[in-house]
């Protein structure tokens, strides 16, 4: 009997160490499906964050790709005031419009009259055309479809906002407006991408060539300052900040279960980084804005002169700016961007005013640790 002692012995040191391998491969195992786990997470994370800044940059990228066809659009307004100019400058008579009556004297041209009701209609054709290109639909809801859009192509499970329902957000209906008039015809206020107002004291007058009788019974050249005709006329952004904004939140749950986070449709899970399936406490900020290389979208300076361009020439007529009416108008080129949480949006807001503001709408406090962008 003594003779088995040692075997027994061997046996079960055999037996503790085949529990304590099979301890250390759980354990391993626990650890690498932990790893696995949490490298998932992380991963999908980044890549919701990435979602939410592609999003947000397509976005913002729509609204400068709006900006610089306005930009153009209000340029067609400029060059047909500066033709009007040069047209009533040039006259038909040396530099004058011959007068209405022949040796009435009087400071009127019919025909110059009816010039100036051709630059109407010539000018509310550019006006039209920048009014048709600068409403909500045509720019800030056509972004946000391209924001979407670029959420749904880089995470099939994220439900991306851009706080179009809040009243706060720089893409909220009404947020920005645009106020025009026509020359012909009526006014008009609607939701824009910024708020834009209107000149509307461009000044156009004329030379007249008039005849004015004499005590003798003959009549003479005497030349005269006719009418002035103010126009509507070009747009400027009444916010002289010239940033566009574009506030973008991401949110969602990776429907996979993991050892340490579940996932259930109907909510009360761990959730996603903290948060829920529901997608209620889950979210990711990001901003964008769209912005100029240089300047404003809008005159350099306030004072009426130059946002009217209104420049009398040597003989009193109004005559046009020339290579200066670039830099006082909406001449520069947009471009999109990242946003930092610390830039002051076009508003009162900061980004980071407006997502606390959302989520007390919401009954939330969102988790500002997640806001990077």
């Amino acid at each position: 009997m003594g003779m088995r002692t040692p075997t027994r012995t061997r046996r079960a040191r055999h037996g503790q160490a085949g529990v304590l391998i099979a301890l250390s491969l759980f354990a391993m195992l626990l650890l690498l499906a932990m790893a696995t786990n949490i490298g998932t997470v992380v991963n999908d994370k980044i890549r919701m964050q990435t979602t939410a800044d592609a999003a947000t940059y397509a976005a913002a990228y729509s609204e400068a790709a709006s900006l610089n066809e306005l930009v153009n659009l209000n340029k067609g307004i400029v060059d047909a005031a500066n033709q009007c100019r040069q047209v009533m400058q040039t006259g038909m008579l040396v530099g004058a419009w011959p007068e209405s009556t022949y040796c009435g004297c009087q400071p009127n041209s019919f025909l110059a009259e009816r010039a100036i009701d051709l630059c109407k209609v010539n000018i509310d054709v550019q006006i039209g055309r920048f009014v048709a290109r600068a409403p909500y639909t045509r720019t800030v809801s056509k972004a946000i479809n391209a924001g979407e859009a670029t959420a749904d192509a880089n995470f099939s499970n994220v439900t991306m906002s851009f706080f179009q329902s809040f009243p706060g957000s720089p893409t909220f209906p009404g947020a920005r407006n645009l106020h025009a008039a026509f020359n012909m015809g009526g006014s008009v206020i609607m939701p824009s991408v910024a708020d834009f107002r209107q000149v509307t004291d461009t000044a156009m007058n004329y030379m007249v060539l008039a005849f004015c009788p004499t005590p003798s019974g003959a009549c003479v050249p005497v030349p005269m300052l006719g009418r002035t005709t103010t126009f509507k006329t070009w747009f400027y952004k009444e916010n002289r900040d010239p940033d566009v904004w574009v506030a973008g939140r991401a949110s969602g749950t990776p429907e996979k279960q993991f050892l340490d986070t579940s996932y259930r449709s109907g909510g009360g899970d761990g959730g996603y980084f903290g948060g829920s399936s529901t997608r209620g406490d889950d979210e990711i900020f990001a901003y964008s804005v769209a912005k100029p290389y240089d300047g404003s979208m809008g005159p350099s300076a306030l004072n009426g002169i130059q946002k009217n361009g209104n420049m009398v020439g040597p003989v009193g007529v109004y005559i046009s700016r020339g290579t200066t009416y670039p830099k006082l108008s909406m001449y520069d080129q947009y471009r999109a961007r990242l946003a930092g949480v610390n830039e002051n949006l076009e508003g009162d807001l900061t980004p980071r005013d407006l997502v606390q503001l959302d989520g007390l709408r919401n009954g939330k406090i969102w988790d500002m640790s997640k806001f990077k962008h």
